[in-house]
This record gives structure tokens, C-alpha cells and sequence, in this order.
């Protein structure tokens, strides 16, 4: 007897070391539910209640476990449902395969109910995409979805699977994966010796070097080269939020995040005054460099740009030495090439050190603060305090981000979560479930804000249901606060369509069955952040916060309309 086109999907999975599938079902699925439901004891299935959920849960479980996450859906909605969540992975450089099922091929373009080309859908979010046209080619097609998704600059990939072809018989099914693939980055290359020994007689020759780390250095793993690095050359290191976790952000080298959302001023001007900077999988981004004013693009530095993307090499910035490799291969070539040199890094820490000092004091102050609504710097001080060794935090977009970006320091590693590439909110929520199964072991906060809680609240029942003992920190300021803030800032206070009504948030999260509370006082947050990590059971933490246009996050350019007022 043959093998369904269903069951070779799901022997392709095995293969390739898949532990778990995050989807939900439709009309077209059912054929591959049963082939699921064979395989259970082998591949867990996670079961959403939204498409886009389930594709954020992937893309944080492949973030965490260096594993390609993989979703699926059905069609019609199905698939367009998911796809907010494809994008999100593909520009973040995030290692997906979304697998959605379609109408039967022997129906199409006969206006079958769910009917849409879903590679047309999802050809401009993803690295490649395909429809299984016969049973025979789905081994092929799924050997090449893991290989593209993890190779290279990794991204997200979709291969469409028509209901009839998964219900097709197949002969002689050779059903293997490719072992380098199970992991990413995949098939990692190293820069061109030449110029790495460029690169290395550049950063020796340079005055006031600093090296900036961006998500491709989260996805080579290379925190441990990029802190030998600086110590060897006594050489600041500072991050884009994706790159939060290239080094410990507690060294005395780490100048945190750098740019426009969550940038540290200090860590600012020292980029900006830079004779040289190396950037590090970073894609030189608007905010990351504040529209590229640090480094200026005519100030003179010298840019070395190590990439695993050839494209992104000069980009947006002149640069004078591009390496094009995988981070961590290529960072380990460079150190050798550096040969015996140690420069003492005591005077390099102290100035740093010393710069530093005013930032950190004003954030201290604000940290202790009693007010009401309760500081986010107060939120992110006692977070940081109550946190075992091994954690997770998921941030959504908005209040959440660049608190966390400025004033969370991070350990080595992937610690930290936030979806950079389009900054959709429903983020956080979803992903701690496809956190808390990529580090089981870990704590998994998640942070969110009442605009992301309304679009993703539904998921709190796949929490309680999966009895995961995540803790959601709820950032209530009863708003679109980043909105309004916008409003506040450049268009006279014309607040319109951003403010919500009452809303009982701790009565939804006891609904879905979590331990929920609201925390009136700020004394309080301290105490019930080590319950809740202490009791290992769903919890949700409502904190009232004040919005942004009120308590001003770091985020450079508002930062300097606070100082001018509204409307100038």
C-alpha cells in the first residue's frame, strides 16, 4: 500500500526533527488532521484560535530554539488570516514554513467556496513558495521549504498543499530530511580571508571604534565571539533591539541599544562620534541609526558591514570593508586573524562607565517612583529584579518596546522577544506559548499592552487549555497610547478614535481560567511577579500605566517634542 500525500507531509516533519505544529483546522485540513492524529506520539500539534497566533507562536519558538517554527492554516481565511504572521518572520529574518491547505486542483477556477491563489498571497512575504501539484513532489517540496528557510539569510517559506493531492496514493515514497537543515543557520559560510585580514588591520588602526550587533547576530549565535571581540580590543559594543543579547548588556563594554526606539543617549553620541564602526548582521535600518545619522553618513567613520546577506553589504552606507558570512564563522576568523593583540580594556570601561552614570541615575529615580498610574521604568525595574537566570520575555510593539530596549539589561543570548519587522501588535501574547515550548525550562513573561490584549485575547484559553505557566505583564493605559501620542506630539492633542471604554481586563483573564490581578499600588508588583513565578501557573498582572504622551519613553524624536511642547 502506498503513502497519502497527507502522511508524507507529515513524515517529511519527523524527518526533519519537527516537534510541534502550531495551526488550526478548516474544511481542506482534515485530510492532514488525520495524518497529525496518526503521528501524535511523534509531532505534537498546538492548537490556536486565530491563524495569525499561530504563526507568531512559530516564529518565537524558531527565535528560542534555533529551529525552523512551522504553522498551519486552511484556506481562504485561513491563509489570510496567517499571513500577517508570515511577513512578520520573513522581515525579521525569522526561520517559518507555512503550510496552508487549499481547494482540490481538479476545482480550480470553478469560484469552489475559498477559492484564491494562495501563491500570488504570499509570494511577496515570503523567501519562496510553491503548491504541490502531485503527491510524488511533496518530499522534494518540503526538503527545499527547510533548506531555503534556514540557509542564507533565513525567512520564512510557504508551500500550498490542495486537499486532493493530500489525499492522493503515492509508490515508492523516499521520505528523508536533510540533517543540516533541522537547525538554523544552515550550510554557513566565512568571509573572504582577504578581507578579513582588512578588516582586522581597519579596527587596529582605528581610534574611537564601536561595533554595532544586530539580529544576524542573534541568529549566528555569535554573542561569544562579539564579547571576545571587544575584549580583546577593548571595543563598545552596542545592539539594535533585535540584536539585544549579543552581549551582556551588564559587561563593562555593552553600551545597550542604539537608535531611535530605546536608544540609550550615551550609547548615541558614542556611535556618532565613532572614527569606525562595525556593524554586525545588522541591516542598518532607519531606526537603528536614527535615519543614519549615527554614524552620519558624510561624518568620515569607516564602516565595516559583516552581513550573511551580500545585499545588505553598502546598502545604506559607504562602506569600506563588506564580509560577507555567517557571523559567528567569520567573527572567529577575525579573532585569529588578530593574532596575539590585547589592549587593555580598564580605560575604555571606566569612560564608558562614567558616561553612562547621569542615564542610569535619572532611570533609578523613575524606577522607585511610587506615582499612579505606576511607572513602566518601574514595571521593567522590578521585572528585572524578581527574574530567575533563565528567561524569556516577549515584547509587544508600543509603551513595551523601547522600555525594554533602554532599560532592560539582557544577558547573552536569546532572551529577548520583540517583533521588529512591521511591529504589529497580538504579538506577545501568542508568542509566550511558542516561547515557554522553545525553553521549557525558562520563565516566559509576556509583555502587552490593552491595543495588542484586544486582538489577541482569545489566546488565553490555549494558555489555560496547555496549562502553561507564562505571566503576562498587562501595560494598561486604557489607548492606543502610541497613536495618541502622535496626536499629542503633531497634531495639537486632536485625540480621535484611539481611547477605549471600561473594561474589566483581570474579569477576561479569569474568564479564560489564568490567576489574574490588577495591581493598585507599585509596592505591590514586586511581590506578585515572585508569586506568580514561584506558584508555575498561568498568570495575568493588570498594571494601570499612564500613556506615553504622559510619561514620554525613550524614543529619540519624541523625546525632543517633549522639550519643544506640543505642536512646535
Amino acid at each position: 500500500m502506498g503513502v497519502m500525500g497527507s502522511q508524507a507531509v507529515v513524515e517529511m516533519l519527523c524527518a526533519h526533527d519537527v516537534r510541534y505544529v502550531f495551526g488550526l483546522p478548516g474544511d481542506t485540513s482534515t485530510g492532514l488532521y488525520e495524518a497529525l492524529f496518526e503521528a501524535r506520539h511523534r509531532l505534537a500539534h498546538i492548537m490556536t484560535r486565530d491563524e495569525r497566533s499561530a504563526a507568531f507562536m512559530a516564529d518565537a519558538y524558531a527565535r528560542l530554539s534555533y529551529r525552523p517554527g512551522i504553522c498551519e492554516g486552511p484556506s481562504g481565511g485561513g491563509a489570510t488570516y496567517i499571513a500577517p504572521g508570515v511577513a512578520e518572520a520573513h522581515y525579521s529574518s525569522i526561520p517559518l514554513i507555512c503550510l496552508t491547505t487549499d481547494i482540490p486542483l481538479r476545482d480550480q477556477g470553478r469560484n469552489v467556496l475559498t477559492e484564491m491563489d494562495q501563491p500570488g498571497l504570499f509570494a511577496t512575504i515570503t523567501k519562496w513558495h510553491a503548491q504541490a501539484k502531485n503527491a510524488a513532489r511533496i518530499p522534494d517540496l518540503l526538503r527545499r521549504a527547510f533548506r531555503l528557510a534556514t540557509a542564507g539569510r533565513p525567512g520564512a517559506v510557504h508551500l500550498s498543499l490542495p486537499s486532493d493531492v493530500l489525499a492522493e496514493e503515492m509508490e515508492g515514497a523516499v521520505l528523508y530530511g536533510d540533517p543540516a537543515c533541522t537547525t538554523y543557520p544552515s550550510y554557513r559560510t566565512r568571509a573572504d580571508p582577504r578581507a578579513v585580514e582588512a578588516a582586522a588591520a581597519a579596527l587596529l588602526a582605528a581610534q574611537r571604534p564601536v561595533l554595532i550587533a544586530g539580529g544576524g547576530a542573534m541568529i549566528a549565535a555569535a554573542w561569544d565571539e562579539i564579547t571576545a571581540l571587544a575584549e580583546r580590543l577593548a571595543l563598545p559594543v552596542g545592539t539594535s533591539i533585535n540584536g539585544k543579547g549579543s552581549i551582556a548588556e551588564g559587561h563593562p563594554l555593552s553600551i545597550g541599544v542604539v537608535g531611535e526606539n530605546g536608544g540609550r543617549t550615551y550609547a548615541n553620541d558614542l556611535a556618532r562620534e565613532a572614527d569606525l564602526v562595525f556593524f554586525v548582521g545588522c541591516k542598518t535600518d532607519s531606526v537603528t541609526t536614527m535615519h543614519w545619522t549615527i554614524p552620519p553618513l558624510a561624518g568620515g567613520a569607516t564602516i565595516i558591514h559583516l552581513d550573511a546577506d551580500p545585499a545588505e553589504l553598502g546598502n545604506t552606507y559607504p562602506t569600506a570593508i563588506g564580509l560577507a558570512g555567517d557571523a559567528k564563522l567569520t567573527l572567529q576568523d577575525l579573532l585569529a586573524a588578530l593574532g596575539d593583540v590585547q589592549r587593555d580594556a580598564a580605560p575604555r570601561a571606566a569612560e564608558l562607565a562614567k558616561r553612562s552614570r547621569g542615564w542610569w541615575a535619572e532611570f533609578a529615580e523613575q524606577a522607585q517612583a511610587d506615582a499612579l498610574p505606576i511607572k513602566p521604568q518601574r514595571i521593567i525595574s522590578e521585572l528585572a529584579a524578581a527574574l530567575p537566570a533563565d528567561y524569556v520575555i516577549a515584547a509587544d510593539p508600543g509603551t513595551m518596546t523601547p522600555f525594554t530596549a533602554a532599560y532592560f539589561r539582557c544577558a547573552a543570548g536569546r532572551h529577548i522577544v520583540i517583533p521588529r519587522a512591521f511591529g504589529g501588535l497580538g504579538y506577545a501574547l501568542p508568542a509566550v506559548v511558542g516561547a515557554q515550548y522553545a525553553r521549557p525550562n525558562a520563565t516566559v513573561v509576556g509583555l502587552l499592552g490593552d491595543g495588542s490584549l484586544g486582538m489577541a485575547a482569545g489566546e488565553m484559553e490555549t494558555i489555560r487549555r496547555l496549562n502553561l505557566p507564562v505571566i503576562l505583564i498587562h501595560f494598561n493605559n486604557r489607548c492606543f497610547g502610541w497613536i495618541k501620542t502622535l496626536q499629542h506630539f503633531y497634531h495639537q492633542d486632536k485625540y480621535y478614535s484611539v481611547d477605549f471604554g471600561e473594561e474589566d481586563c483581570v474579569a477576561l483573564a479569569q474568564s479564560f481560567g489564568l490567576r489574574a490581578r490588577r495591581i493598585e499600588r507599585p509596592g505591590e508588583l514586586g511581590d506578585a511577579l515572585r508569586q506568580a513565578i514561584f506558584r508555575q501557573e498561568p498568570t495575568f498582572l493588570d498594571v494601570p500605566t499612564a500613556p506615553e504622551y504622559q510619561d514620554v519613553p525613550p524614543v529619540a524624536k519624541w523625546q525632543e517634542a517633549a522639550k519643544r511642547g506640543p505642536g512646535n
